[in-house]
């Protein structure tokens, strides 16, 4: 987990301007080609299925989408036996891939039927594991990650500005639970 999520602060921190050094870049990209090669013998099925989709989301931050893994990953496992953070990494870079049509209209649908909804906000039910301490999950990360990928797939979609809502009535003195969800939110709601 934690070079995935340095590998992402380097795509984020190009994406806003920084230099990045191409050699620091393409290391961490092959180390994301490859991430299934690092994994300890004792991650269960899911940690594995989270960790490889954040990196398929890295890696397209970084340029190198792989629709093709990503499909593979989610005819393995279906939506149902991922969690949900890593339904909402798929998905962008699903996004029109070829022969993803299919699929992200079952992503959506599985998303929307764990969305919890009230007048004016929302948020997302979901189950953790044992190794949830390997992945830093959290309930306000999700609904980041989630309201990230909504905001790309369907900017006009009614759950997003709930979400927003929601979002922002779990801060206490400006700020959220800890840096992963800091980090989430401030990134989905840029």
């Amino acid at each position: 987990f934690n070079t995935i999520h340095v590998a992402h602060a380097l795509a984020r921190a190009g994406s806003k301007g920084f230099t990045i050094p191409a050699e620091m870049q393409g290391r961490a990209l092959d180390y994301l080609r490859q991430i299934e090669s690092h994994y300890p013998a004792w991650y269960s099925q899911e940690t594995r299925r989270t960790l490889s989709a954040y990196a398929l989301y890295v890696r397209n931050l970084m340029g190198d989408r792989d629709s093709n893994k990503a499909l593979r990953l989610l005819d393995e496992a279906g939506s149902e036996n991922l969690s949900l953070d890593a339904l909402g990494w798929l998905w962008p870079v699903l996004q029109d891939a070829p022969g993803a049509a299919g699929r992200l209209e079952e992503i959506r649908r599985y998303v929307n039927n764990h969305a919890v909804e009230t007048a004016g906000a929302a948020n997302f039910t979901t189950t953790y594991s044992d190794q949830n301490y390997l992945l830093l999950g959290s309930d306000r990360r999700t609904d980041a990650i989630l309201l990230d990928a909504l905001i790309g797939d369907d900017p006009r979609n009614d759950l997003i500005p709930k979400l927003v809502n929601g979002l922002l009535a779990h801060r206490t003195r400006g700020r959220w639970m800890n840096t992963q969800e800091n980090l989430f939110v401030l990134l989905a709601l840029d």
